[in-house]
């Protein structure tokens, strides 16, 4: 990213607002973009936008962007922005998340929501503190989607849980839904992996003020307790797909057993069958020539 205003800079600054886009699957190519990897590889890229522009729209972005509006220490801005901010932050408000998420280190304020973040910091932490809340929208965004894709499969872990001790005649049918079921439990796990990771912080190429910031951050959203809280159910919809499988494969490889060993029975049948008649054929044959 570009370097943060001077101190000189800072006196006569306005608010200043970006736009962060979230290119998944790639690494940070523009200067202006922050590369993320872990959870998952993503370049976001910082986009100015008008400060005044934003704080008008009511309803934030729906295509997955973060707006950040920053406010400086005596920025020369009219007093009223600030009751503009914290409408446009109230107005943020999502039925998962009603209140924003609070954080804070010495002189960096961050109110995130999910897609509109307040900062309140010095020019000089600008850079450290971006680079903390994008890194920590990413992570807490995965987190939100694994619980709610914890919460989506109960109901279809449930209805399979038959599965679990059988396996024959028509469950044989189910084997596709089980291998999907399996993929999405076994993805689940990585992604709890990953998100347990990334809390960690372990690239040493981080500042120490963003580290510090993130942490603080995941803290106030209590991303440790929820990926604590997220492990059991995770592990247990892979081994109960794991079991499913076992018992399906399982039954199915009893009924090619019982297949093969009919099939079997049904040959010996047949081979004394043809001895019979090739015995009776030779009396009969005798018995003529007699």
């Amino acid at each position: 990213m570009q370097s943060a205003l001077t101190q000189q800079e800072q006196k006569t600054v306005v608010a200043q607002a970006w736009r962060v886009f979230f290119d998944d699957g790639r690494e940070a190519a523009q200067p202006s973009a922050i590369a993320i990897r872990e959870p998952r590889v993503v370049s976001a890229i910082v986009t100015p936008i008008d400060v005044r522009q934003t704080l008008a729209l009511q309803a934030p972005a729906d295509d997955g962007s973060l707006d950040i509006v920053w406010m400086p220490p005596g920025a020369n801005e009219q007093s009223s922005i600030e009751r503009d901010v914290e409408a446009w932050i109230d107005n943020g408000a999502t039925p998962p998340r009603r209140a924003p998420i609070r954080a804070g280190i010495r002189t960096i304020r961050v109110f995130w929501h999910d897609a509109r973040v307040l900062l309140y910091a010095n020019a000089e932490q600008l850079e450290d503190a971006l680079d903390a809340i994008v890194r920590f929208t990413v992570v807490e965004r995965e987190a939100a989607a694994l619980e709610a894709a914890m919460n989506s499969i109960w109901s279809t872990i449930d209805a399979d849980a038959p599965l679990t001790h059988a396996g024959a005649g028509r469950q044989q049918k189910r084997q596709q839904h089980v291998n999907e079921m399996t993929e999405i439990a076994t993805r689940m796990k990585i992604i709890r992996l990953r998100v347990e990771t990334a809390l960690e912080q372990l690239d040493t190429r981080l500042a120490e003020s963003s580290k510090r910031l993130y942490s603080e951050l995941t803290l106030a959203a209590a991303l440790h307790d929820r990926l604590e809280k997220l492990d059991e159910p995770v592990q247990f919809a892979l081994d109960h797909y794991e079991l499913a499988n076992n018992r399906l494969i399982d039954a199915k490889a009893a009924s090619r057993d019982r297949a093969h060993a009919l099939t079997g029975h049904v040959l010996e049948v047949a081979v004394v069958l043809l001895l019979l008649a090739e015995l009776v054929a030779t009396i009969y044959q005798l018995r003529i020539t007699a």
